[in-house]
């Protein structure tokens, strides 16, 4: 049976004491003002943790941390759309990462997701048992009433955080009298790291991802070199263009009702309206990265040799990109070929080729 309700009368501790208590294989997803964290657990463990969060996906964190290179990444996301193989044990197959690094990240994944739910004090949640639960690659196991025990020695303390810094997308500058703070041996945050991507205008989410995602750990030092002088949050706020962020919004809607393509097109246009907004940006690269695994999955799924049966022209609506990569098949390039010799990013290759197809410019084969 489901269980759904609202954090302000069943709070984020009660919910999974109770999971707990059921010993239930289920997914939990807390959201609130946009903002979505899920969890897996199987009898009475957290196995693993997401978050619609761009900085606190498994892959940027990876790569923000030195584990992964950038590259590396792209292929293995490939792989993992090709293949339906999760991109942690796409990443242990490939030889990329030790297991022991990626449980590491994957337990603080978890530690961190218990942490900041436990301070909402608004929002909803939903419950879903399932006698099997979904597959997620590699698990971390930690027991959820010793999640429980760590976050409540945070919660106060993150509360006071949250108080300084206002949000995880706030950025700082230096003052001009601030001297570089030192770093304590052993600390697993390098306190003059940090302060240095802090006055590289780097948000407080993509410090944390740079940190192995202890964003905890990372917003407290964050939050302290604020309190001492060493760095001041930029509160000022740039005009936004509303059209654009209700665009975005309605991208992100589309996108939980598992529309794809319709929530990368209104992405799309709030980009074009308001390219500068950190927001608008961010929405842009998540629906373009679900859209492109969706078409990765269509078209790479089985070898395909396209053939041009249009000539292709921007009177049928094309950029000059599609236009370029539409005379390149000849019937002999197979698709992913085409996409990796292309003179564009291989996402923007792929939804090219996409495109084209709708349009009748090229058949699949």
């Amino acid at each position: 049976m489901s269980l759904r309700g609202v954090l302000s009368t069943m709070p984020a501790e009660d919910v999974l004491e109770w999971v707990a208590k059921k010993k239930l294989a289920a997914p939990i997803t807390f959201e609130r003002r946009g903002v979505v964290r899920s969890v897996v657990v199987e009898d009475g463990a957290i196995v693993w943790a997401s978050s619609n969060r761009r900085e606190e996906q498994l892959g940027v964190i990876l790569v923000g941390s030195g584990l992964v290179a950038e590259r590396a990444l792209a292929d293995a996301l490939e792989a993992r759309a090709e293949t339906g193989v999760p991109l942690g044990k796409v990443l242990l197959m490939s030889g990329l990462i030790t297991e022991i690094d990626l449980i590491e990240i994957l337990a603080t994944k978890i530690r961190e997701t218990v942490t900041d739910v436990l301070t909402w004090t608004d929002g909803v949640f939903d419950v879903v048992p399932r006698s099997q639960s979904p597959a997620t690659g590699v698990n971390a196991q930690l027991a959820i009433d010793v999640c429980l025990t760590v976050a409540r020695r945070r919660t106060g303390r993150a509360t006071e955080i949250t108080a300084v810094l206002g949000s995880d997308d706030v950025s700082f500058y230096v003052p001009p009298t601030a001297t570089p703070p030192a770093s304590t041996e052993g600390d697993v945050i390098d306190t003059a790291k940090l302060w240095t991507m802090a006055g590289d205008r780097r948000s407080a989410a993509e410090i944390a991802a740079a940190f192995s995602g202890e964003r905890y750990m990372a917003f407290d030092k964050l939050a302290r070199l604020v309190e001492t002088g060493k760095l001041v949050v930029d509160r000022r706020v740039r005009e936004r263009t509303n059209s654009a962020v209700e665009l975005a919004a309605g991208a992100r809607g589309r996108l939980r009702q598992g529309d794809r393509a319709g929530a990368f097109a209104m992405a799309t246009q709030a980009l074009h309206q308001d390219p500068s907004d950190a927001e608008v940006r961010k929405t842009f690269t998540q629906t373009e990265r679900a859209r492109v695994a969706e078409v990765a999955k269509q078209l790479l799924a089985r070898h395909r040799v396209p053939r041009r049966v249009k000539e292709p022209t921007t009177a049928l609506g094309l950029s000059e990109a599609e236009v370029e990569l539409a005379r390149r098949v000849d019937g002999r390039w197979d698709i992913l070929s085409l996409v990796r010799s292309a003179q564009v990013r291989e996402a923007e290759a792929l939804l090219a080729f996409a495109h084209l197809a709708e349009l009748g410019v090229i058949e699949l084969g």
